[in-house]
């Protein structure tokens, strides 16, 4: 039992700090755009982006914590089981929580746009979807966005630690020459043309779905895993 809840309080610390870091960051930005807006003689509807370090921490505390905890955990008595139960767990709170906080940012941050005191206009994916601001439509863009980020960063870190960089490597050009063969071929410009047939809010609910299949991988993936990465033999 305690090596369970050392186990959840150890992933809930690594969310706690990459979490705060990665706000404050954003708040930051936000703030320094504000004051740019109230100081210079900025036009209106200037384009910016606000989600670079949203983005990037849901990245990052998709692979730290997942890679760097996970030796300590099994090592302070955990299984490999608890642990990854643990990070799943906190990698799909990590996401809904920051991208909630971004969109209540970019919400605040319309309003004060229309007041004339932002000069700055974000841009949003959701603005693929609909040109009008619409908070839940564009949230949840956002928030398949922070799956398919966080599925592939955890997917590609465990990749790389059950092959080793080497063969990882050497996937990566197998992969990129099949690639090539099917746009010679004429087949990636008709997958292309189908999905652009579908509606825009389904492709992009298709690639959240996609990223939690990814990060969904990792459980059976790690549940053997070695505590160091595999070496060049």
């Amino acid at each position: 039992m305690r090596s369970i809840r050392g186990t959840y309080q150890l992933v809930i610390d690594e969310f706690g700090w990459y979490f705060k870091i990665f706000s404050f960051i954003t708040l930051f930005l936000a703030v320094v755009y504000l004051l740019i807006s109230i100081i210079f003689n900025i036009p209106l509807q200037t384009g910016a982006a606000l989600f670079g370090p949203t983005y990037g921490g849901i990245a990052t505390f998709g692979v730290a914590s997942l890679v760097i905890p996970f030796q300590v955990a099994i090592g302070l008595g955990s299984t490999r089981i608890q642990f990854l139960k643990s990070y799943n767990i906190m990698a799909v709170v990590m996401v809904i929580t920051s991208i909630t906080y971004l969109n209540i940012l970019y919400f605040f941050m319309k309003i004060l746009l229309d007041k004339g005191i932002n000069s700055f206009q974000f841009f949003h994916p959701g603005r693929l979807i609909s040109s009008d601001y619409h908070f839940f439509t564009y949230y949840w863009t956002d928030l398949m966005i922070g799956f398919i980020i966080l599925g592939l960063s955890s997917f590609i870190a465990v990749v790389i630690r059950r092959l080793g960089i080497l063969y990882f490597l050497i996937a990566l050009v197998i992969l990129s020459i099949f690639m090539t063969f099917l746009s010679i071929n004429g087949i990636t410009a008709d997958m292309l043309s189908w999905i652009l047939k579908i509606k825009t809010i389904n492709i992009f609910t298709s690639i959240g779905i996609l990223g939690m299949i990814l990060q969904a991988l990792t459980f059976p993936m790690m549940k053997n895993a070695p505590l160091k990465m595999k070496g060049r033999n």
